[in-house]
């Protein structure tokens, strides 16, 4: 076993990565590079979305329209739900995503996927021998959790929901970090692009910090909606007409109507997203592609001081979402 030690580019984030003995140099050059640019923007997206999801804990009015659908999107949150329910979805995301970041930017340990833990390694040879294939083949990560780590939080959660109800909204019960490192499975991730593996670097790091799950069907398809959202929503502009003429409504409720159409729409095409929307957010909060795709879209949102700073031309050369220019 070899064991790179390094820190990242920008934000001098410490980690440490696993890697065969055998494995070539360039291959350990590649993970130890890919992995400094990954927790750097790790970083910068975790922070970029805690400080919207604080920012619409406490000035809800301050945040756009896009950040609420983006909620409705990943988590099932209704438009205009009650505050106490928006506040509290809410919240339990920023402590899943606030849990992430601190365990990501405190020597983070990670492994390749070939360095997986014993039980891993003798639990997917029986499947193997008996037909069912290798999971981890095409996984792109996984952080193994031994039966002393998976039970007490088993049995942490289900005496809270059944006296209290509603566990998972009030961030969880089983406060320990899981012990295992983060397994990543470079060379099929490297394949889909850098996008792609910083995205499941956070998906990792929310269920190794903060406990999170893989429900079914859970995963996203690969890019976020931010971009699909605002095309989908203009596509539906012309129905606009419709309902105000047509049906009566005002210019803000015909609105509303075209963007649910849009996120139906946008539902459609991923099965996880439809089942957020079936679940509510009780549960969709746990969810690890959830919470890692909601941070990566909410990141590209202009903050309301950026705002300001593109009407006053003086944001430099960083690269801006065309949302800004309808925020």
């Amino acid at each position: 076993m070899t064991k790179i030690i390094s820190r990242s580019i920008n934000q001098g984030v410490g980690f440490s990565v696993l890697v065969e003995d055998t494995a070539p140099v360039l291959f350990q050059t590649k993970v130890k590079k890919s992995l400094e640019s990954w927790l750097d923007e790790a970083q910068t997206i975790l922070s970029r979305a805690e400080a919207m999801c604080t920012t619409a804990l406490v000035s809800p009015k301050k945040v756009s329209g896009k950040f609420n659908n983006l909620l409705s999107y990943y988590f099932g949150l209704p438009a205009n739900c009650p505050n106490d329910r928006y506040r509290s979805c809410l919240n339990a995301i920023l402590k899943r995503l606030t849990k992430t970041q601190r365990g990501l930017s405190s020597g983070v340990e990670c492994a390749d996927v070939s360095m997986m833990p014993t039980l891993a390694k003798i639990q997917t040879s029986a499947m193997s021998a008996v037909g069912l294939g290798n999971p981890t083949k095409k996984m792109a990560g996984f952080v193994w959790v031994d039966i002393f780590e998976s039970v007490p939080r088993y049995l942490s959660n289900n005496y809270k929901l059944t006296t209290v109800g509603g566990g998972y909204l009030n961030g969880g019960s089983f406060k320990t970090d899981y012990k295992h490192p983060i397994c990543l499975n470079f060379e099929e991730i490297w394949k889909r692009g850098e996008n792609f593996c910083i995205v499941t670097l956070i998906h990792e790091g929310t269920h190794k910090y903060a406990q999170t799950v893989d429900l079914d069907p859970g995963y996203f398809k690969d890019g976020g909606i931010v971009d699909k959202l605002d095309q989908a929503i203009s596509n539906g502009g012309m129905y606009m007409k419709i309902y105000m003429e047509g049906q009566g409504l005002t210019h803000d409720q015909a609105f509303e109507r075209v963007v649910e159409q849009a996120l139906n729409q946008l539902r459609g095409q991923d099965s996880a997203a439809s089942h957020m929307a079936k679940l509510a957010e009780v549960k969709a909060v746990d969810n690890a592609d959830s919470l890692a795709w909601f941070a990566h879209d909410v990141a590209q949102l202009p903050s309301e001081v950026e705002v300001g700073k593109v009407v006053g031309g003086i944001l430099g050369n960083r690269k801006i979402h065309p949302s800004l220019l309808n925020h």
